[in-house]
């Protein structure tokens, strides 16, 4: 028995009579329609598109339109500030970005006027709102010029303190020590530094005070104050706070400080 392969381009009865009688009017086969999806995705504008290394060039770069600069500015027309400040007629905004280098170059609103259109109409009386049509007035601001100058305007708001460092002493400390932190303290100084000279902190020092002299305690801040003085530009830029004998503290600085940071010795 002969066995018929099965076609799988099969056609309907009236289409085979159709070929036979009529076939100057020739096969009208039927299209199959896309399938809709569910209802609950039809809301959905579902867009894909191929990012791959092949297509990385089409991808869109990444831009900071904040408000008022660039896209960011709402309104359909612009009047930018033109050389000596004088303003340029109003121009749309597509065409005022067209004609700068948006690589190095971005337009940034800085205020907002009536629109010439409407210069010569009537001002409202006090009190009442002004509803004459406004447009933006821009700049065109350089990049790297922006950058800077939010740099520097950042570190002008930053309080600028001069480094301290402490060296702590007592009335009965030994000459070998003393010296010792008579040439820390003017390295601080020397280094830029403030210094602040505090006696009688430690418990040690407290509890031999009542030994010290009047004239031994008031030779020890002299030779401070003279120590101090061998680094150039050295001064007290504080009064003294305390009392010679018990608990004092001394404050010198140099001029030409730089930034270096405080510490305790």
């Amino acid at each position: 028995m002969k066995v018929i392969a099965h076609s799988p381009h099969l056609i309907s009865a009236s289409e085979a009579l159709q070929r036979v009688f009529l076939p100057h009017l020739g096969l009208h086969t039927t299209r199959l329609r896309k399938p809709t999806p569910p209802p609950r995705y039809q809301h959905l504008n579902l867009q894909y598109r191929n990012y791959g290394p092949r297509n990385r060039a089409s991808i869109p770069a990444a831009r900071d339109d904040g408000s008022g600069r660039d896209e960011g500015i709402r309104a359909p027309e612009i009047q930018i500030v033109g050389p000596n400040n004088s303003l340029q007629p109003p121009r749309s905004l597509r065409e005022s970005l067209a004609t700068i280098d948006r690589s190095t170059q971005f337009i940034m609103q800085v205020g907002v006027k009536v629109h010439p259109r409407y210069a010569d109409a009537p001002e409202p009386d006090g009190g009442q709102r002004d509803t004459r049509p406004k447009i933006p007035v821009c700049k065109v601001i350089d990049k790297q010029a922006y950058r800077l100058a939010e740099i520097a305007k950042a570190k002008s708001k930053k309080p600028t303190s001069i480094p301290t460092k402490e060296v702590e002493l007592n009335w009965t400390i030994a000459p070998h020590d003393l010296e010792h932190r008579l040439k820390k303290m003017r390295e601080f100084l020397n280094d830029g530094r403030r210094v602040e000279v505090v006696f009688g902190k430690k418990r040690r020092g407290w509890m031999q005070r009542k030994d010290v002299g009047e004239g031994k305690a008031k030779g020890l801040v002299e030779m401070i104050r003279e120590q101090a003085a061998t680094v150039e530009g050295s001064k007290e830029w504080k009064a003294a706070e305390g009392e010679e004998g018990a608990e004092l503290k001394m404050f010198f600085e140099a001029k030409g400080n730089n930034s270096k940071g405080g510490s305790k010795e």
